[in-house]
């Protein structure tokens, strides 16, 4: 099994958000010299629920101050990037990390980030479509030649061509059914948000996704091979005891939960399609109806090394191969996410740790 870390740098008030870019990056840092594996980071524009508005600065600034994490993306929203720029940034950073790029794609949910993008939400699908096959000419073809309903481009060179061949290794974040069989059919590796998710929940969508796999008539290896790359996160915070890990993680979780519920409003927002409003009212009353306690049982892994460890090897016995630590959530003290990373790396990791 791989660990990595999560970063959204979250913003609550009384935290400097120039501090919270400084404290986060060292936390990637952090995360090298402690062993894991990888290095996460996520786009999300417009809210206090994550100052993660320019994912390729940041990867950037962590391929510079490490030399063997990965640094992956869960993920860039594909719509809202004009593909051949977003080409030429990711090979980029592919060559300057020596290779250890993943790019995860995603079609976003945040009605307020379409509307800041002058992007309709209904149309999130086809760009992500569309723009995943610029990407992947403008990696790996002379000239880019491409028509369909949101771009068109005839013969256009781009430069430079990622170093990983034949480009960086793919990842596609999923939720509903349609894209994890849209995912199966065409081989791609998934992401998976466990934050609020019981493994049960994360373990259909996974068999929802291993069917497609079969039925799109992959190879054996190829699926062990897919499969092995299945992407969790899950907030996780350790602290000597299970009674000190939850008294410090409970009102963070609780202002992530509110921070959450607000990024996805779209009262008051003109012009959006009638559904796109339905959807954001049922995505936050389902938030709002999220409950500490159930949250502690089912989805988080908040508590002593122990019991952390417990709740990882069932995550191992499920066939999760690489687990996402969010790790600083909620504006919890750095201090504390800096013990918490080196508690779990050094009293978690090692006994699931190939």
């Amino acid at each position: 099994m791989r660990f990595g870390t999560y970063h959204f740098l979250q913003a609550p008030p009384g935290r400097g958000m120039s501090q919270v870019l400084a404290d986060e990056v060292d936390q990637m840092v952090l995360a090298e010299e402690l062993g894991y594996d990888s290095v996460w980071l996520t786009e999300h524009h417009y809210a206090d629920y994550g100052l993660s508005s320019a994912p390729s600065v940041l990867a950037a600034a962590v391929a510079a101050r490490t030399s063997r994490v990965r640094i992956g993306f869960a993920v860039y929203v594909l719509p809202f990037h004009h593909p051949l720029r977003l080409a030429e940034e990711t090979a980029t950073l592919d060559v300057l990390s020596n290779g250890r790029l993943t790019v995860g794609l995603g079609r976003g949910n945040r009605p307020l980030e379409f509307a800041g993008h002058l992007v309709r939400q209904e149309e999130s699908r086809g760009r992500l479509e569309e723009g995943l096959e610029v990407l992947r000419q403008a990696w790996t073809q002379e000239r880019v030649t491409f028509h369909g309903a949101y771009w068109h481009f005839d013969g256009i060179p781009v430069y430079p061509k990622p170093l990983a061949q034949p480009h960086p290794p793919l990842a596609f974040a999923v939720t509903s059914q349609d894209s994890l069989r849209w995912c199966g059919a065409n081989g791609y590796a998934i992401l998976s948000s466990g934050l609020s998710t019981p493994l049960p929940v994360s373990l259909q969508a996974r068999a929802t996704y291993e069917e497609a796999l079969r039925t799109a008539g992959h190879s054996a290896a190829g699926i062990a091979g897919l499969l092995s790359r299945w992407t969790l996160s899950k907030h996780v915070y350790v602290a000597p005891t299970d009674a000190e890990a939850q008294a410090q993680a409970e009102p963070a979780e609780r202002w992530y939960q509110d921070s959450f519920a607000r990024s996805l409003e779209a009262a008051g927002i003109v012009g959006l399609d009638e559904a796109v409003y339905r959807q954001a009212e049922q995505s936050i009353a389902r938030v709002r109806g999220l409950r500490w306690e159930d949250l502690l049982q089912s989805a988080l892994l908040v508590g002593s090394p122990d019991s952390v460890a417990a709740k990882v090897d069932a995550l191992q016995q499920a066939g999760v191969g690489e687990l996402m630590c969010w790790t600083s959530f909620g504006g919890l003290d750095p201090a504390l996410v800096r013990r918490s990373m080196r508690l779990f790396a050094q009293e978690v990791m090692p006994a699931f740790h190939g």
